[in-house]
């Protein structure tokens, strides 16, 4: 129980910093900014992961719960959802299309393109057979 209280504590106070900088000039939002923050103190070994392992796994399995604000808050736009329904379809089927897009292109152009191989030949049947 304290080991996973010390990691809720930890991962807090890796989002109020991020969120701090953020309120003071930094570009990048809070929370990404203090997950890229614990993500460098757990590289550098500031952080030590079992630290907050556990309170990590409770909160990602509780994740849906951590939703229910965002989905009520959505149900109380109904209205306007359905009204700019085709503008919000056409928007997400256009930016799917560009990050499918976008991700195969980039794939082919990082990865090496690899010699075709040519298919395994059975061995050989021995004479006599």
């Amino acid at each position: 129980m304290i080991e996973t209280l010390l990691g809720l504590a930890v991962l807090s106070a890796f989002f109020l910093l991020g969120a701090l900088l953020h309120t003071l000039g930094v570009p990048i939002p809070g929370g990404v900014l203090g997950l890229l923050l614990l993500y460098a103190a757990l590289q550098f070994k500031l952080v030590k992961m079992k630290w907050v392992e556990r309170a990590a796994g409770l909160l990602l399995r509780h994740m849906v719960l951590l939703f229910v604000p965002l989905t009520v808050g959505l149900m109380e736009m109904g209205p306007v959802l359905s009204r700019q329904a085709l503008a919000i379809s056409a928007s997400l089927l256009v930016s799917w299309a560009a990050v499918l897009l976008t991700t195969g292109l980039l794939g082919r152009w990082l990865l090496p393109a690899l010699p075709p191989q040519e298919p395994a030949q059975p061995e050989a049947a021995e004479d006599g057979q």
